[in-house]
């Protein structure tokens, strides 16, 4: 069982749904159980809410003793009511996308790309449109999109 629970852990870790804060997990439902694993950290929220709801314990104490802040747990009981079991996995961190320029910004740019200089074009986004962007950014935008259109084309 050892090794199995070391790929498992591996695999939570790839996935994001690693709970790295293991030790902070004192719930007795936790200790000596293969089943029952604090370092799933999807299984800790879902046990958390669980046993608030169902057996109707204290939520202050339950959410401590499951490693989170009484704040953590309404934020999870929030999530999971809104999307079910989805709303407690991990989502990723940081920005979700560009937010500099748009696809009608890199559009816009792409028209001037043969009469004009990236850092021309870099000039013209800031004066027109009010992006700022670096030349750099403005290139790999340009290059993404044509990757996208190389792919969408096809032989």
């Amino acid at each position: 069982m050892p090794g199995q629970q070391k790929e498992r852990h591996e695999e939570m870790r790839k996935n994001g749904s690693y709970n790295y804060r293991a030790d902070t997990v004192t719930a007795e439902i936790f200790s000596n159980s293969f089943f029952f694993d604090a370092h799933d950290l999807v299984q800790v929220k879902y046990e958390m809410l669980r046993a608030v709801t169902e057996d109707r314990d204290d939520v202050s104490s339950t959410s401590e003793s499951f490693g989170f802040s009484r704040v953590s747990f309404y934020q999870i009981r929030k999530e999971f009511l809104e999307s079910g079991i989805v709303g407690i996995l991990p989502k990723k961190r940081g920005p979700k996308g560009s937010r500099k320029i748009t696809k009608s910004d890199v559009d816009f740019a792409e028209k001037l790309v043969d009469t004009h200089t990236k850092a021309e074009i870099v000039n013209i986004l800031k004066e027109e449109r009010g992006v700022e962007v670096s030349k750099r950014t403005l290139e790999r935008k340009l290059a993404d999109k044509k990757k996208a259109w190389d792919r969408s084309s096809g032989p």
